[in-house]
């Protein structure tokens, strides 16, 4: 039961910092109004005001979950390994292909095609 409650807390968290920001640093930055280097069960309250799914208890032992220091609030790098595949995932690189060409792309493919091409008369 908590653990489910957990569960829908944590997506609910991440679909809002995927929605309210675009990297995990101004994320961190927004979060960590008191400067410490530390986000804390307070700051995400802050951050979200009150709301009928944030339960103090629950987010408590989400954040306790997370932190790898045991010692009750997320550090940047640990608040990066929680939320940072939710806010990257709405970014991305996109190419154009009507743009020029891609130099980088170019090279690794003349590089595979020989590799593939020795390959195939090793055989």
């Amino acid at each position: 039961m908590i653990k489910n409650r957990i569960d829908i807390l944590e997506r609910i968290i991440k679909k809002k910092f995927r929605s309210d920001f675009e990297t995990v640093r101004k994320a961190f930055l927004a979060l960590d109004t008191d400067y410490d280097g530390f986000v804390t069960v307070e700051d995400i309250f802050r951050h979200f005001g009150m709301s009928e799914h944030l339960n103090y208890n629950d987010l408590k032992k989400l954040i306790c979950d997370k932190d790898s220091k045991n010692n009750g609030r997320i550090n940047y790098q640990d608040f990066s390994r929680w939320v940072g595949s939710s806010i990257h995932m709405s970014e991305g690189f996109y190419f154009r292909h009507d743009s020029q060409k891609n130099p980088q792309y170019d090279t690794n493919l003349a590089v595979f095609n020989r590799i593939t091409n020795m390959n195939s008369l090793e055989q």
